[in-house]
């Protein structure tokens, strides 16, 4: 008990030492008398109106609209609020009598070199660590072993690849830093009854051939016959084109249902001489699948 009421006592007097402090101070030389004085500063939000004298203390005056200092002064007038909030800036802080107004870049953008830049995407194949603020860029990292990112992001970090076998299911294509893993129920050694059901073999064959183009030349002729449009002209790499590709697939599967769909693959295929494509197909999945009598050569 005697140590908490030393304590109390202790805190009211530095309490009273600290709320008391004098006013700091600056030296002034009247210039009628030639006397050195030491006057008192004006405190921030104000500035001095007329120096001390030796019977009177320092005058100050209150900061106009727009106008500010941000410390003990004695200058004649105060500051103007110069800084103004561009069109890639926000104000987080408002000019007053005190401070200066505070810009900061809007979300989506950082400060570099006084100037504010777009945050960073990352890459397909990478995710972020780290979101972009108002003073960094985005952090990226190359996604470790088990996960992914197929998109240029610059707020998704890498996702887990999904597991098949706890989905009762089996590795259609493994998964990689660039796409996730695709499962299927369709095998060739499993027959129909057993469930694997036709729909979604054809829907497996989508998900297989899309990744088993390794030549960027071959993806993009293969996507500019199956789309009739010209690729895009940005440079990328297998991986993405290959994202690219199976993204189409499941448009072209959404829009045409999933046998006509593979039906307009088989073409393609058939018409760029990649019979060993449905082979491989053939082998993974099922015969049914592959009827070369209906491919338009």
């Amino acid at each position: 008990m005697q140590n908490l009421c030393q304590w109390m006592i202790w805190s009211i007097l530095l309490w009273s030492t600290l709320t008391h402090a004098s006013p700091p101070t600056f030296e002034w030389k009247d210039p009628n008398t030639h006397e050195k004085l030491l006057c008192e500063k004006c405190p921030p939000g104000m500035s001095m109106a007329k120096p001390c004298t030796r019977d009177m203390g320092t005058k100050c005056k209150p900061c106009a609209n727009e106008h500010y200092t941000q410390y003990w002064n004695y200058v004649d007038r105060c500051l103007y609020c110069n800084i103004h909030c561009n069109i890639l800036e926000v104000e987080v802080g408002s000019c007053n009598r005190t401070h200066n107004r505070v810009c900061e870049c809007k979300p989506g953008y950082h400060a570099e070199s006084l100037f504010c830049i777009k945050h960073s995407k990352c890459p397909a194949g990478s995710g972020v660590v780290k979101p972009g603020n108002a003073q960094e860029d985005t952090q990226c990292r190359v996604c470790p072993q088990g996960t992914f990112s197929s998109n240029h992001s610059s707020t998704k970090p890498c996702q887990p690849h999904q597991n098949c076998s706890a989905q009762g299911l089996w590795v259609n294509v493994p998964g990689t830093r660039f796409h996730d893993t695709y499962c299927t129920s369709c095998r060739a050694d499993k027959g129909w009854e057993e469930g694997s059901g036709i729909g979604n073999c054809h829907e497996a064959a989508l998900d297989f051939v899309a990744f088993q183009l390794k030549s960027p030349r071959r993806l993009r002729r293969f996507y500019r016959k199956l789309t009739q449009t010209l690729p895009g002209t940005e440079k990328k790499s297998i991986e993405e084109l290959q994202v690219d590709l199976h993204s189409y697939l499941l448009q072209l599967k959404n829009l045409h249902g999933k046998e006509r769909a593979w039906d307009m693959v088989q073409v393609v295929l058939a018409k760029m001489k990649l019979e060993h494509i449905l082979k491989n197909v053939q082998r993974s999945f099922s015969g049914y699948l592959i009827n070369i009598g209906k491919l338009g050569h």
